[in-house]
């Protein structure tokens, strides 16, 4: 009973040292590795560099992580994440989604040009795996102003 109420208090005393943060300026996963940032706290401003992985093909996502100077690091969503900001995957069924929507376009704009004559039903599928083979899996897109959860690494 008392190491789960010991272990009940060091988790809460844990999750009470994260702060909400501001980013000052721009992050994404497609810039290069090495670009500086800065993060506006209550408690001071802390300054990185960014450490990127952007997005190359339709099944791979991009990532970064921000690197501080100081003592603190993001925390992330999951524990196995280890600071790694990267896209659901919901991201990559909405390209998907407009990849379908492209290939209707297709399909209707065939259909106007060649009536009746041309099977315009191969358009869909073949536009669809042409744009999702083409497009990338999808980049992370931190804009200025977005919130952070800062925590320090100091005991």
């Amino acid at each position: 009973m008392k190491r789960l109420f010991a272990l009940s208090i060091l988790l809460i005393s844990s999750a009470a040292t994260a702060e909400t943060c501001t980013l000052q300026t721009y992050a994404s996963s497609w810039m290069a590795t090495g670009t500086p940032f800065s993060v506006m706290c209550p408690s001071g401003t802390y300054s990185g560099i960014l450490i990127t992985t952007p997005a190359r093909r339709f099944f791979r996502r991009g990532h970064m992580m921000l690197k501080f100077d100081q003592p603190v690091t993001v925390r992330s969503k999951n524990a196995t994440d280890e600071g790694k900001i990267q896209p659901g995957r919901g991201k990559q069924i909405a390209s998907m989604l407009m990849a379908g929507g492209v290939g209707i376009g297709a399909k209707d704009l065939t259909d106007g040009l060649s009536g009746a004559v041309f099977k315009s039903w191969y358009a869909i599928p073949i536009s669809c795996v042409t744009l999702a083979f083409f497009s990338n899996g999808g980049d992370v897109n931190l804009k200025r102003g977005d919130k952070l959860e800062i925590v320090s690494l100091r005991n």
